[in-house]
């Protein structure tokens, strides 16, 4: 798979709406803001175009998700409407519904791939998880690291079942993969 995802077409335009919307969630912005934002936050691997930026900014405006903070020139900077919060806050009252479907996506993608592709895809994801979340706990409320400490340790007992296996050589069924090439 391709390091750098500039190229890549593929992102959901649906996705792509969220991201920007939760980005102006945060601040004001400007397009080119949140296109070098997104750039930062993928480690400088994926850019979005102003052809994908520009036009989805004019369609949340004109569905009054969002509004024009300020312009400056040719420049316009971005807010959340009050119309978004609303819709923002209703996502997230309703954010299973989105991480199922971002789940179909995944088991459609991963089912493409054969098991050892499938097995780099999951040790990338718990690392880039890993060290995303050993950043992110640092701005975390008392409350919110004991539900997170419960949830790392629910993990770390997985992981151990995953290494304790391994290290035996048996599969879960109890067959030996020892002789495997």
């Amino acid at each position: 798979m391709s390091e750098d995802l500039r190229g890549l077409q593929s992102i959901p335009r649906g996705f792509l709406k969220l991201l920007i919307v939760r980005l102006l969630r945060d601040k004001e912005m400007s397009g080119t803001d949140i296109m070098e934002v997104l750039e930062n936050r993928s480690g400088g691997k994926w850019r979005p175009s102003p052809g994908s930026i520009y036009p989805m900014l004019a369609s949340l405006k004109d569905k009054g998700i969002i509004e024009i903070a300020k312009t400056e020139g040719r420049t316009s900077t971005y807010r959340l409407s009050r119309q978004g919060e609303e819709r923002v806050k209703e996502m997230f009252r309703h954010r299973h519904q989105v991480e199922t479907s971002t789940g179909l996506h995944r088991l459609i993608w991963l089912e493409l791939l054969d098991p050892s592709d499938r097995v780099t895809f999951h040790m990338n994801a718990v690392t880039f998880g890993s060290e995303s979340l050993l950043e992110d706990a640092r701005h975390l409320t008392e409350s919110q690291r004991q539900k997170l400490t419960m949830r790392v340790e629910k993990a770390i007992d997985t992981l151990q079942q995953l290494l304790d296996e391994l290290r035996s050589g048996n599969t879960d069924d109890g067959q030996s993969t020892s002789n495997d090439h």
